[in-house]
């Protein structure tokens, strides 16, 4: 006794939408990745005096680099000449 093989759906475009899909995923992803690397180690330099983002990477190589700054101690000297 043979038994009757299933007909075969027409799956020709499967692999192409799972890759748009995946594709789609990763993106988003990477997206949200980014967003947050961003609003928590880079910051915004115009709200670095708010005391949750002075501890932002940007702030603090900001906090170097303006005169007198530094923090702990003067790493550059500012003068003024006439």
């Amino acid at each position: 006794m043979k038994l009757k093989r299933k007909p075969r759906l027409n799956q020709k475009g499967q692999t192409a939408t799972e890759y748009l899909l995946l594709l789609l995923v990763m993106v988003s992803v990477i997206t949200s990745l980014l967003s947050y690397i961003k609003g928590k180690y880079i910051g915004d330099i115009t709200r670095c005096s708010q005391s949750p983002n002075s501890e932002t990477m940007l702030c603090k190589i900001n906090n170097l680099m303006e005169p007198g700054g530094g923090g702990a101690g003067k790493k550059f000297q500012f003068y003024h000449f006439k």
